[in-house]
């Protein structure tokens, strides 16, 4: 009986990490989606093919913000393995970059929320900068 038990802890610790690394892949799908539906509704705003509307502006960069910020930590510190990713090599092999990319893609959402823009005019360089760390990160970042 006791080699039983101690074989279903062993299989269980050594499913853990699989467990916990799809876990994260979850994680950061999720985060991305949510980046991803705010963007959809400010991109059109900024091209000024919907109206501006500043209250909406600044809650969809708070609920982008929110999702951001722990993007990082969705990372382990060694590559996965045997799990569906998006995730570049690169994430890992220059980790300080990809936390230098997502730190600027950080401090512009605050400095765009900071700014609350009252119009378009006034929106359309900040969140031009925002989008613009999007497309540079996940040409690094990102497996197409």
């Amino acid at each position: 009986m006791k080699k039983l038990y101690l074989a279903l802890i062993v299989i269980g610790l050594g499913t853990f990490p699989a467990v916990s690394s799809e876990q994260k892949v979850k994680d950061r799908q999720n985060a991305m989606q949510q980046v991803r539906e705010v963007v959809k509704v400010l991109f059109p705003m900024a091209k000024g093919k919907s109206e501006y509307d500043d209250f909406l502006v600044i809650s969809l960069l708070e609920q982008m913000l929110e999702a951001a910020k722990p993007y990082a930590t969705y990372f382990p510190s060694q590559p996965e393995v045997g799990v569906h990713s998006e995730a570049a090599e690169t994430i890992w092999t220059d980790r300080p970059g990809f936390e230098k990319a997502l730190a600027k893609f950080l401090s512009d959402v605050e400095a765009t929320l900071d700014a609350e823009p009252e119009s378009l005019e006034q929106f359309q360089p900040l969140f031009t900068e925002v989008a613009s760390n999007c497309k540079s990160c996940h040409q690094v970042y990102r497996m197409k």
